[in-house]
This record gives structure tokens, C-alpha cells and sequence, in this order.
């Protein structure tokens, strides 16, 4: 009987999460539908008792002394001013709205970095926020707040420029931290403030007229929106011989060709979009024909969100060749997130855990290695929220990027002087500076060369939390990589400043609605045994693994439903520093060091495997 009762419960609460915006509503968004679900039938005086602040004789004793028109929470509160920030979180799910102790499970709307709605979020004290990637939700620091908002006539919402911004049919109001909504609230005028101070011409606003009359332009608006809303990481424009042009776009690790903008452009479009790209990235070619890679970049804002495009042109420089034949490669960063949660990165719990416990201490190098495109900055931005969730602005935390690629509160973000033509001086001048700056963190964009790796090391050893990111295909190649960088002097001060060193890769996840779990071939157990033998590592293959359906179903592309990291976890202890001192004076290369660490990549794709969470393609990245 408890059972049924139980279950139906459970029932309630996934229909009261959707009821909220959520299509598949996560655990901890059905557990906070129950808690509304049950303090709708609860007294208010009990809420309190039931969360351990208020005994039940205090209660009875408010109770008795409350005059009849004060509500009950509201009453307490002014009896305890303690009780005061369970207020709001007890009159919404009273009402039942939904209260998020943490908006990290949702994104950002675009229309967040528009001047008006960023003048009225103000005003409101909300944050305009979007659930599962397409409800909107405006999330408010008070109950009162979102009453005011919810009681508006027709006239007031019809010039609301909140209510212009997003679908006002689907809208979802829920009450939220107000430390998240408003440092969301922060970075947005930040980031206006910045596309503001940007030369016109590395802008791109979609809606100008330029852009919406041009042929060429409204291409490219098409193009870029179009990769946004598939969640396209890249797009390559990639020349044919007859002077026509391939568009495809990365999307989950695989090269795809769009479906709702053109693949193929003409040879007069092509060479249009190019010669419009070049000039607006601030890539032109300093000859007519082009002959040798340039690079540039574009702060792009549509009503389909905004994102920082990365540019490279390289010519096929074909001989003989007549036409001027150049690839395009755009690196899409969306900028909608302006608070990155560790927990929300779906990272293996251990990884947290390391990564919290290196923001908690003082000073040392931490380290997220891997190839491109595997989530490193992302990783980094998690971190640095973990930072700012401990010691918000008790300290001090600065960056140096070239460029800043995602704007992120609690840190303020420097780009590397660009007109310092030299790319080793440009990080030079600012991290020199940086240590008469006094700060607590400093996230170094990427270690790229030997004065970066030098400064991040005399910064990690005389006092600083240093972040950074290194292309190396797991932790103790990144090791090897970083003492080659610094003077043969300075590799002892590296090995003392190391606190933690991640390797991450992005793997595709099957979807758990059309996949198949089944036991695995012959010649997949063969290439797994040639997997395991190539990494020198042992493990066994499940006796049931999940297998992607190619042709895929509503719910996915391709048979994946999106990307998960995996991750290899060295923690420099005392006795991986010995063991790193060893390496230096001759030891094994690889095994003394490569037994600390506490986590394999292949562990991580193992756990994943075993969940049928990644197919066995997925393992062998």
C-alpha cells in the first residue's frame, strides 16, 4: 500500500517539474517539486518546524501572539530575523512556484545582453533564464517581486521588454538565489559594456539593417544562428576546385552537413562571405591573393543568442592554381552562460571533488590538459565558479585570455594587449603586471610557449591559485610538456608549485530511448583487447554494452543525445612530487609518476561504458 502510495506521489511530483518547463525533469527538480507539493498542504508554522528552525513550542507560542492580518511566515521572520531568507523560498513553494537554490541546470536567455531587458531584469531584481534549452523562465530574488511582475494589465505587458524577449505563452516565474541573479545581472551590463567598448568592426549584430538587407550577410546571420541552434561547436567552409564552397558543422565530435541553411555555395557567394568574414574578423590578407593563414575573431549577437566567433583562413595555395582558393574554419563559443557550476558539468563526482579541494587552498598550479574541443575552458570555468561559490568576493581573481572567449562573474577578465605584435611579450606584460596587481587567483588563458609557463610557475609558488589549460593527451605528458617549457633552474620550483593536473576528453552519449544494449561482437571484444594493450592498461569489457541506433529517433541525432567528459585525475601529493623529482634525476618516465594518479581516462570511459551511457566507439578517443 505504502508502495502505490509512493509511487504515486513520485507521479505527482515528474508532472509538477514538466508543469515547471522541464521536459525530462532531473532528480534533484522532482524532489523540489515534492517539497512544493507537500508545503501546499502543510501549515506555515509547521514548514518551519519541519526544517528544524523553529521548536513547537516557539511555534505555538508565535502562533498564539500573531495578529490575524500578518501571514504566518512573514510573522516568524519578524519574530526571528534569522528566519528572514526562508521567507521567499517558503511563500513560493507555499504558492506553489518553484524556488532553485541554484540556476546552474539552466542556461541564460540571449535576450539577457539587450540594453532594455537588462534595464528592466534590474529593476525586477531577475534573472531571464531558459529551461531544457527552449522555455523561458524569469527567475526573481523575492516572492513579492514575481507577485508585482505576475499582476501586470495587458497594456504594461504589451511594452514589457521582458515580455517582448521571450514567448509569453510558455513563461515560466519561479523565485531563485539572489547572489546568482545578480551577478547573471552583473555580467550581462558587463558584457554590454564590453561589446560597447569592441571596434564596430568585430562586431556582428544580427538584426542591423546591413546585415538583414545584404545577401552575403544574411548567409552568414543564417549560417551562425543555425550552428547555435543545432549546438554546432564549428563551422568549415571548405573550397572546391571549381571555386564553389562545402559548409559543414561539427556537431557531438562529427563533421555533419546542415539541414536547414545551404551546403553548398556558389562561386560568387563564396567568394563574397569570405572577403566578409576576413573583413569583419580583422583577417584580411595583406596581399590581394592570399598566401599565407591569417586568423581573426567576431562577438556575434542574435535573437539566437550571442557567441564568440574564432576565425581562421588558410589558402590550399594549389600551384598553378588561378582562383583564390581559401578554407574557413569558425569556432563558435556561445557566451550565455554567465555561472558555471563544477556539478552542473557532468564531471565524475571524484573530479569534483579534486577540483573543489585545489580552490580551497592558497597557492599552487592547476592544470586541465587535453586536445581542442575538449571542454578545457569550460572545465576551468567550472572551477573558477567553485572559487567564487567558497569565497565569493573575499577574493580576488584576474585573467589574462587571448581573446576572452566567455565572459564569467567574479573574475575580472583581461585580453592580451593586441597591439603588441609579439605574441610571448603580450602575456608578458600583463602577468608581470598581474603580480603588482594583488590577486588571490589568476587564470592563465593557455600555456603556450616558455614565458607562460614561467610565469605560472613563479606565480604558483609565491602565493597564487593559478589556473590554466595545455594541449598534452593526458597528465603526465602534460608534465613532461611543462618541464620542457621552463629553464632546466625552475624545474624543481614547477614540480613544488603543482597542486592538481586533469586530462579531459568529450565522448558522445547514446540515447537511453533508441540505443541498443547488447552483448558485445567478437571483433569488439578484439579491439577492445588492441585498445587496453595501446594505453598499457587491463580492464574488462561488460558482458552487455550499448550500441547507438545510426538512423537516431525524435529525442536524438544519430542515435547521441549530446556530449560527457571524461577525465584522468592526478593530484600532486607529496609522493607524486617525489616521484616527479625522481623523473627528473632519470627514472622510468612514465611509471613513476603515472601510479599516483588517481583516475585513468580509460577508468572514467569504463564507468560510462558500464552504465550504457557511451558506446565502445566512444572508448576509443
Amino acid at each position: 500500500m505504502q508502495d502505490q502510495l509512493d509511487y504515486e506521489q513520485h507521479e505527482q511530483d515528474v508532472a509538477q517539474a514538466c508543469a515547471w518547463g522541464w521536459v525530462e525533469p532531473p532528480k534533484e527538480i522532482i524532489a523540489l517539486a515534492g517539497r512544493a507539493r507537500s508545503a501546499a498542504v502543510t501549515p506555515s508554522g509547521q514548514l518551519f518546524v519541519d526544517l528544524g528552525v523553529v521548536s513547537e513550542e516557539t511555534r505555538d507560542k508565535w502562533l498564539a501572539a500573531k495578529p490575524e492580518h500578518v501571514q504566518t511566515i512573514a510573522w516568524f521572520a519578524q519574530k526571528d530575523p534569522a528566519l528572514a531568507p526562508l521567507v521567499d523560498q517558503l511563500l513560493a513553494l507555499k504558492a506553489g512556484y518553484p524556488y532553485y537554490e541554484s540556476l546552474s541546470l539552466m542556461s541564460v536567455h540571449a535576450c539577457m545582453h539587450e540594453p532594455d531587458v537588462v534595464a528592466r531584469a534590474d529593476e525586477s531584481d531577475a534573472a531571464v533564464m531558459i529551461i531544457d534549452g527552449s522555455v523561458p523562465l524569469i527567475a526573481f530574488s523575492t516572492f513579492s517581486a514575481l507577485i508585482k511582475f505576475r499582476s501586470m494589465g495587458r497594456t504594461q505587458r504589451q511594452r514589457d521588454p521582458i515580455m517582448r524577449a521571450v514567448d509569453g505563452e510558455n513563461l515560466q516565474m519561479a523565485v531563485g538565489s539572489r547572489d546568482e541573479i545578480s551577478a547573471i545581472i552583473k555580467s550581462s551590463r558587463s558584457m554590454d559594456e564590453a561589446y560597447g567598448s569592441m571596434e564596430s568592426a568585430n562586431v556582428w549584430i544580427a538584426s542591423s539593417a546591413e546585415n538583414q538587407t545584404k545577401p552575403e550577410n544574411r548567409e552568414i546571420t543564417r549560417m551562425i544562428d543555425h550552428a547555435l541552434h543545432i549546438d554546432a561547436t564549428d563551422v568549415a567552409l571548405m573550397p572546391l576546385r571549381n571555386g564553389e564552397m562545402v559548409v559543414q558543422m561539427r556537431k557531438y565530435g562529427e563533421m555533419v552537413s546542415p539541414k536547414s541553411v545551404r551546403d553548398r555555395l556558389s562561386p560568387d557567394m563564396a567568394r563574397q562571405i569570405l572577403s566578409l568574414l576576413q573583413s569583419k574578423s580583422g583577417a584580411n590578407p595583406t596581399n590581394t591573393v592570399q598566401r599565407v593563414p591569417t586568423d581573426g575573431q567576431i562577438s556575434y549577437r542574435s535573437s539566437h543568442g550571442d557567441a564568440f566567433l574564432r576565425l581562421s583562413f588558410v589558402p590550399l595555395n594549389h600551384l598553378g592554381e588561378m582562383r583564390n582558393l581559401t578554407s574557413a574554419s569558425i569556432r563558435i563559443l556561445p557566451r550565455a552562460e554567465s555561472v558555471i557550476s563544477l556539478g552542473g558539468l557532468k564531471l565524475h563526482p571524484q573530479v569534483v571533488e579534486q577540483m573543489a579541494y585545489a580552490m580551497r587552498i592558497s597557492q599552487g598550479l592547476v592544470l586541465i590538459v587535453g586536445p581542442t574541443n575538449s571542454g578545457k575552458s569550460t572545465t576551468v570555468a567550472g572551477a573558477i565558479g567553485e572559487h567564487v561559490k567558497l569565497f565569493g568576493e573575499r577574493r580576488k581573481r584576474l585573467s589574462v585570455e587571448d581573446p576572452i572567449e566567455r565572459f564569467l562573474s567574479g573574475i575580472q577578465q583581461y585580453n592580451a594587449p593586441m597591439h603588441i605584435k609579439d605574441e610571448a611579450k603580450r602575456f608578458e606584460v600583463i602577468l608581470r603586471a598581474f603580480k603588482r596587481h594583488d590577486p588571490d587567483m589568476i587564470w592563465v588563458g593557455e600555456v603556450r610557449d616558455k614565458v607562460t609557463a614561467d610565469m605560472c610557475v613563479s606565480s604558483a609558488s609565491t602565493g597564487h591559485i593559478v589556473l590554466s589549460t595545455l594541449h598534452a593527451n593526458d597528465t603526465v605528458m602534460a608534465f613532461d610538456v611543462l618541464c620542457k617549457m621552463v629553464d632546466d633552474e625552475k624545474r624543481f620550483q614547477l614540480i613544488e608549485s603543482m597542486a592538481l593536473v586533469i586530462s579531459q576528453r568529450l565522448v558522445k552519449e547514446v540515447c537511453p530511448h533508441c540505443s541498443e544494449v547488447r552483448e558485445p561482437t567478437a571483433e569488439e571484444r578484439d579491439l577492445f583487447r588492441h585498445y587496453t594493450t595501446m594505453v598499457g592498461e587491463t580492464a574488462e569489457l561488460p558482458s552487455e554494452i550499448a550500441h547507438a541506433n545510426p538512423t537516431g529517433c525524435v529525442h536524438c541525432h544519430e542515435g547521441y543525445v549530446g556530449l560527457l567528459p571524461i577525465n584522468e585525475v592526478l593530484p600532486f601529493s607529496r609522493d607524486a612530487k617525489d616521484a616527479a623529482i625522481a623523473m627528473l634525476h632519470g627514472a622510468n618516465r612514465r611509471d613513476s609518476l603515472a601510479k599516483e594518479r588517481s583516475m585513468t581516462l580509460l577508468e572514467s570511459a569504463m564507468q560510462l561504458l558500464s552504465q550504457h551511457k557511451i558506446d565502445l566507439e566512444a572508448l576509443l578517443v
